[in-house]
Order: structure tokens, then sequence, then C-alpha cells
């Protein structure tokens, strides 16, 4: 018998990452309201970088979450379907870990220390101007690409709810009784 739903701790990782992305898109769009150089818009960055940390770190445990627990089958039998949506929780899963890194190196590159809460990481990257601007643009590349996916997959969680009528976004809210699961599962 497949596994009805998400583990708990997959389900609060997961909603866990979602409340950080929004502080952290949050943080960065209110930035863009103060003057440059001004305190107010150092602290939206510093608070948007700790965020990109924070949801690093919780991107791993959750990815160690999904192993250690597995996901349920899709509930879609179409394998198309199946594919892109395994092939976009993927390339969630890519710009989640790869965008703080990016941020990391950028402010380095950029000659600036990275605080984790009290602590400085060791500057691992040289003062480099060209690097710092590489990154920083990719940086905020994938940040609005990431806005877009984050888009398709909400749409694409709407679209199995009101449209399909399946379970698929119950599992993530921990909504379904195994006995009604199976149920579903024999229609």
């Amino acid at each position: 018998m497949t596994q009805p739903r998400y583990h708990p701790a997959s389900i609060f990782f997961h909603w866990l990452v979602v409340a950080l992305l929004i502080a952290a898109f949050a943080v960065i769009e209110l930035k863009g309201q103060f003057p440059k150089g001004s305190e107010p818009r150092e602290l939206c960055k510093t608070i948007h970088g700790l965020l990109g940390q924070i949801i690093f770190v919780v991107m791993v445990v959750r990815l160690i979450t999904r192993w250690a627990f597995g996901t349920p089958h899709p509930i879609n039998p179409n394998q198309t379907l199946t594919a892109l949506a395994k092939l976009a929780h993927y390339l969630l899963y890519l710009l989640l870990l790869m965008l703080p890194i990016m941020g990391f190196i950028f402010l380095q590159a950029g000659g600036k220390e990275v605080h984790f809460l009290n602590w400085v990481w060791p500057q691992w990257i040289s003062l480099n101007p060209e690097l710092k601007k590489l990154f920083k643009e990719a940086h905020e590349w994938l940040g609005n690409a990431l806005y877009f996916l984050i888009g398709l997959h909400a749409l694409a969680a709407l679209w199995h709810h009101y449209i399909l009528k399946d379970e698929t976004l119950r599992r993530m809210l921990n909504k379904i009784k195994p006995s009604e699961f199976i149920k579903s599962q024999s229609r």
C-alpha cells in the first residue's frame, strides 16, 4: 500500500519554507522603498540575507526529511503531468539551494562580511567586482524565476484541488484520512 499523505515533518518543512520565502520576498521588495545607503534599506538587505541562509538550512533538512520518509505516489495517472510536476519540484529545490549560495558569493566578492546571527562567515572569496556583478545579476534573475515557479506550483495545487478534485493539495495540508485515500483510489 502506498502512503496516503506526506509525513508531518515534510508538511512542516514545506510550510516553513513558504513562510520564510514570503518574508524574504517581502523584505527585499520593501528595500526598494528606501533610499540607497539608508539604514532601513541596509536593514532590509541584512534581514533578506539572514532569511536566505535560514531557507538554505531548512531546505537541506527538508530534503533529508523527504529522503527519509518518502513521498506519496502521484494521484494523477498522466505520466507527462507527473514528469512535469517532478521537474518543477526539482527546479524549486535547486533554486532554493542555489539562491542563498549565490547571494553569499556576490556579497563576499563585493568585500562584504556575511553574518549568520552573531557569527561572521570566514572570507572565502576575494574581492572581485566582476564576480560580484555576475552573481548578483544571476541571483536577481533566478529570484524572479523563483516567483514564476512558485506561482506555477501554487496554481497546479489549486488546479488539482478545484478542477481535478483530487487529494493532491489535501495531502500537503494533512487533511486526508487513510481510509478516505483508499476509497478515493478504488473509484
